[in-house]
């Protein structure tokens, strides 16, 4: 009997559809970069992706490729920094990490900009079979 039970599981289990998972094609992911006082960057929060919010704002969930409207918030305790939100427009290419950060003249302000530093993801260029095309310089 608990044969036949565990055996009608497992065929109703195979005959289910495999649903595709975020990593089962060619992704991108937008991050916060790191803060570094020398290159006067500081980190952002990632607080939306095509106007939906991230459920961390810090990293994103894998993303499809093409073109998103990223939303990045920045703000420091050393000054009032404007404006405190921001929406890029990005292009994202497929196996491509984008690093985002706010670039500031004046530790204290009043103005930012962000800058994005692409970077291949190494694993998912490898999963893909993807030429080693470095991101955003077509070589």
């Amino acid at each position: 009997m608990k044969a036949h039970f565990l055996l009608a599981i497992l065929l109703l289990t195979a005959a289910l559809p495999a649903t595709a998972g975020p990593y089962d094609q060619p992704y991108a992911i937008v991050e916060s970069g790191a803060a570094a006082e020398a290159r006067n960057e500081g980190r952002v929060v990632i607080s939306k992706i095509d106007g939906s919010s991230t459920r961390d704002p810090r990293r994103s969930d894998p993303i499809k490729p093409g073109k998103r409207t990223i939303s990045v918030r920045f703000q420091s305790s050393r000054g009032m920094f404007r404006p405190q939100n921001l929406d890029l427009q990005l292009d994202l290419e497929p196996c491509t990490r984008y690093l985002i950060v706010a670039s500031y003249e004046s530790k204290s302000g009043p103005t930012w900009t962000p800058k994005v530093y692409p970077e291949p993801i190494a694993e998912c260029r490898k999963k893909f079979k993807m030429d080693s095309v470095s991101p955003g310089t077509g070589k």
